[in-house]
């Protein structure tokens, strides 16, 4: 189904609305009879489905959407390598920390920001 919805395409936001409906339809149609069983192993993975269905086809209804996450894995993937090596922070504060600046840094990247001059601002201006 998700092969199915990936290749569905349409110039018409109407048409690819109704078609991201279609889709949710079908899966939860597919989950429901397990999220009606006790103790069945389907019945988390389709509680999660369930959960966040509105979210699962968005891509179909908005083609600008990518149908995967590869793009934020990838931001991620420097983080991690870097865990790995160093040993990580050794403290909730000092992983709290490093997070919120890799967040900083990435966002301003991604605005196409040169990352110094953001926190020089950030850090030169008045707090509210």
């Amino acid at each position: 189904m998700y092969e199915e919805a990936k290749a569905f395409a349409s110039p018409k936001k109407r048409e690819r609305l109704r078609a991201q409906a279609r889709f949710e339809e079908r899966l939860l149609k597919i989950c429901q009879s397990f999220l009606e069983q006790e103790g069945v192993v389907q019945r988390r993975l389709c509680k999660r489905i369930s959960d966040f269905l509105p979210e699962l086809f968005v891509f179909g209804g908005y083609p600008e959407v990518p149908s995967d996450n590869n793009g934020a894995e990838r931001s991620l993937r420097h983080l991690v390598t870097s865990r790995k090596i160093g040993g990580g922070t050794r403290s909730k504060k000092g992983s709290d920390t490093k997070m919120v600046l890799a967040s900083l840094f990435g966002t301003w990247r991604a605005q196409g920001l040169n990352p110094f001059f953001a926190c020089r601002q950030l850090l030169t201006s008045p707090q509210l």
